[in-house]
């Protein structure tokens, strides 16, 4: 009788499994009663619209409230107005990128019941991933038609009904809520 215990059979070998376990199905994508509708798409991004007009107008007007009370010095009334500037610039660049990474949801998007998920696995998107897809909106916004038909991919686009920004960020509208 040894001390040892019985050598065991290195991992792979020994009694067959049968049937042999079924490998992880690939995502497919969301099913289609998932995907977020057109008119609730456009409806979100209303939103955020003025969600973003709002809060430039708010980092505006404070700073036209810190220069008209500091009337005696140019300097401050000077470095309140880059520091509005700098404050407006970071709400029109990272308002979208930085909701879509931390929530997958800006608040019009929210609001409307939709998410923006990554197609692959349906998580959240990362921020370099959320960046490039409002970056790529921006550009195509920029360039006549090319804007318009950005937004109008997603009405024939299947079977994910995708814009062309989603397409770059490999990303999918889908509903949270029934």
């Amino acid at each position: 009788m040894s001390m040892y215990p019985p050598p065991q059979q290195p991992y792979g070998y020994g009694q067959p499994m049968y049937p042999p376990p079924a490998a992880p199905a690939p995502w497919a994508g969301p099913p289609p009663g998932a995907l977020g509708n057109q008119g609730a798409r456009l409806a979100a991004r209303f939103l955020d619209g003025v969600f973003m007009v709002l809060a430039v107008l708010l980092v505006g007007g404070l700073v036209v409230l810190i220069q008209n009370l500091t009337v005696d010095s140019d300097l401050i009334g000077m470095v309140a107005g880059v520091i509005g500037y700098a404050g407006i610039g970071l709400v029109l660049l990272c308002y979208e990128p930085v909701m879509l990474w931390k929530s997958g949801a800006t608040y019009g998007k929210r609001i409307c019941g939709l998410r923006v998920a990554r197609l692959d696995d349906g998580a959240n998107l990362s921020f370099s991933r959320a960046w490039l897809r409002w970056f790529t909106s921006f550009l195509m916004g920029c360039v006549p038609l090319l804007g318009l038909l950005d937004v109008l991919w997603c009405l024939w686009d299947k079977p994910f009904q995708q814009c062309l920004h989603d397409k770059a960020a490999n990303s999918v509208v889908v509903r949270t809520r029934s």
